[in-house]
């Protein structure tokens, strides 16, 4: 199980396994909505199972009732059909009968498939759209410490490739509902027929009940093992397609190759493993029913030949297709477990997932509040990604309503950390954060969020038009507003020379933008929002000193009467701030207007000269 985002594991770093029957009873809550057309597909499986033994045991009464007459016994009664079929012609006319007949229910078997799968399809993606559904709103309420611990690779292995496993579950579900109907009527109509045939079907019953018993016993920790060393490959992949650049600019292409080749590798043994068990019990199970085949085939052949048990040729014709379905759900029970354990495999690490909690989230009591002023305090804050390594040591700060604030300092001395507090990324260990008076654990995250807007030192552009991109912070905004948002942040001119304006697609990540274009569109994106309090981390680091101009004309225009925080090296862009920071080493070592802090010779000075 999992708590505050962090795996609790076995001695032997294993995940605690889960019964078979607990994690049923956990995927209940997602079947319960769908439970009437899920019942409604497992009975058509049912019928539809029924019907497709019909016509292996209509044999029996053609061959002995057409083909060879003799007294049978149809439904307890003794019925002898010699008077009915005397001549060929007879036999020929109740031959066509048999055939219209059995083609009519063959059609009509059909025709309910038809209904069920489709049913079932409909009732399984509604199903799954749930799951997938209550993973992407898991996905968004995990605090950012999850995704900083995470790979991406393995948090994708659990949203997609073990969805697609408890797919296969499922279906194999419908499937077992149909060879169960055979395995409990096939055996019936077989005795019904004749009990002494029937004892020849048992002897290799012991050799597949073992078959399955040990599949069920080994299976399920291997293919545990085999979802996470795919995960690990997933990630690894992930995390090279994201890395190209770097690996090929180092010239660590052959190194990476085989870093992938040995997760791949990891991941061979781990299938290998898995197989060893299932196709030696595939196996034994086809090849016990072969036996089982020649066993009825020359037992019966014996009990003709000695006229014991009153078997005949339409019986033992009968027998075997209806045998073939007796052993089809043993022998496909291996293959129905392997795709069952699968399933549950990827169905307990899902379940684990939804038992991560985030470490940021709202407390019981905390109210939806209006920020509006944007009077951010810091009130004696210590806070560290890890406990005992604070990056910010009780610090305190002040952002009145309508105050630019420049935060600088040399790298690692807390900058953006101190930024990421405002919009609750992170809480502190100590200390509290106030808006507007009120602590921010008092309001709810999604008031607190609606209140800040951000444009980071590395931009992210989704996959779409440009207009999209910019819209991404207010779905609802019109395109008369986006292009006036384009404009303040001096984008516009640049789309509108684009082939298809604001229609635009840009690439994933937004790769067919300069680094430049892609932080003015992000300007333009947070100029949308209208945020009460506006954060600048690093925003204008990509630009060129002319591009940069223009855009500080747009954030002055922007920042004006609204709370800003601005994180910057230039000194261009601070020195108009109504109160520039100096961070060291986590601390406020001063504070002051530019001026003020020029005049003071300290750190301040220092930065001004050496790095600005």
């Amino acid at each position: 199980m999992m708590r505050g985002g962090k795996h609790l594991m076995q001695e032997d770093g294993s995940s605690p396994g889960r019964s078979d029957l607990s994690l049923l009873r956990q995927f209940f809550r997602y079947v319960r909505p769908y439970k009437r057309p899920m019942v409604g597909v497992y009975g058509l499986h049912l019928v539809n199972g029924l019907l497709n033994l019909l016509p292996a045991y209509s044999l029996r009464y053609y061959f002995d009732m057409v083909v060879s007459p003799r007294e049978v016994s149809l439904l307890g009664w003794t019925v002898d059909p010699r008077p009915y079929v005397q001549t060929t012609a007879d036999k020929v006319t109740w031959s066509v009968v048999y055939f219209v007949s059995l083609i009519a229910l063959i059609v009509f078997a059909n025709i309910i498939g038809v209904v069920m799968w489709r049913l079932g399809t409909r009732v399984i993606q509604r199903l799954l759209l749930d799951i997938k559904t209550h993973i992407i709103h898991h996905l968004h309420k995990l605090s950012l410490s999850f995704f900083h611990r995470e790979r991406t690779g393995s948090v994708m292995t659990r949203a997609v490739d073990d969805v697609m496993q408890i797919q296969r579950m499922l279906r194999s579900s419908f499937d077992l509902t149909y060879s169960g109907m055979h395995l409990l009527l096939a055996p019936v109509l077989m005795l019904s027929m004749s009990p002494v045939l029937f004892l020849f079907c048992l002897p290799p019953l012991p050799i597949i009940f073992y078959s399955v018993w040990r599949i069920r016993r080994k299976l399920r920790p291997l293919y545990r093992r085999q979802r996470e060393k795919q995960a690990q490959v997933n990630a690894a992949v992930q995390e090279q397609l994201s890395g190209i650049r770097e690996i090929k600019a180092f010239g660590q292409q052959d190194t990476a190759a085989e870093d992938i080749t040995r997760v791949n590798e990891d991941y061979l043994h781990a299938v290998n493993d898995a197989m060893k068990v299932f196709s030696v019990n595939h196996q034994t199970m086809h090849g016990t029913r072969d036996f089982a085949m020649v066993l009825l085939a020359t037992g019966g052949g014996l009990l003709i030949i000695t006229g014991i048990g009153d078997v005949s040729i339409g019986m033992i014709l009968a027998f075997l297709p209806l045998m073939r379905s007796f052993f089809n759900p043993f022998v496909q029970l291996g293959r129905f477990y392997d795709v069952i354990q699968r399933g549950l495999a990827s169905t307990e690490r899902v379940f684990e997932f939804f038992e991560i909690e985030p470490d940021i989230r709202d407390k019981e009591g905390a109210r939806k509040v209006s920020i509006e002023q944007g009077h951010v305090e810091f009130e004696d804050v210590t806070f560290g990604y890890e406990p005992n390594l604070p990056v910010l040591r009780d610090l305190t700060l002040e952002a009145k309503p309508g105050q630019t604030v420049a935060i600088v300092g040399s790298t690692g001395s807390g900058k953006s950390t101190l930024v990421s507090l405002i919009p609750r990324f992170y809480d502190p260990q100590q200390g509290r954060i106030l808006m507007d008076g009120q602590p921010l654990t008092d309001i709810k995250m999604e008031c607190v969020r609606d209140a800040v807007g951000i444009v980071f030192q590395e931009t992210f552009l989704f996959y779409g038009t440009i207009a999209d991109n910019i819209g991404f912070s207010r779905p609802d905004a019109s395109r008369e507003e986006i292009v006036e948002a384009a404009a303040l942040a001096n984008i516009h001119d640049f789309i509108e020379t684009l082939p298809d304006g604001y229609d635009t697609r840009v690439g994933e990540r937004g790769v067919t933008l300069s680094g430049g274009q892609r932080q003015r569109v992000a300007i333009a994106r947070m100029i949308l929002k209208d945020p009460a309090i506006a954060i600048l981390d690093e925003a204008t680091s990509s630009l060129d000193t002319a591009t940069e101009r223009l855009i500080q004309q747009s954030m002055e225009h922007l920042m004006a009467g609204r709370t800003s925080f601005i994180i910057a090296h230039r000194l261009s862009t601070v020195r108009k701030a109504d109160l520039i920071v100096v961070l060291e080493d986590g601390r406020v070592v001063e504070k002051g207007t530019h001026e003020e802090l020029i005049s003071g010779n300290g750190r301040y000075s220092e930065l001004a000269v050496g790095v600005m």
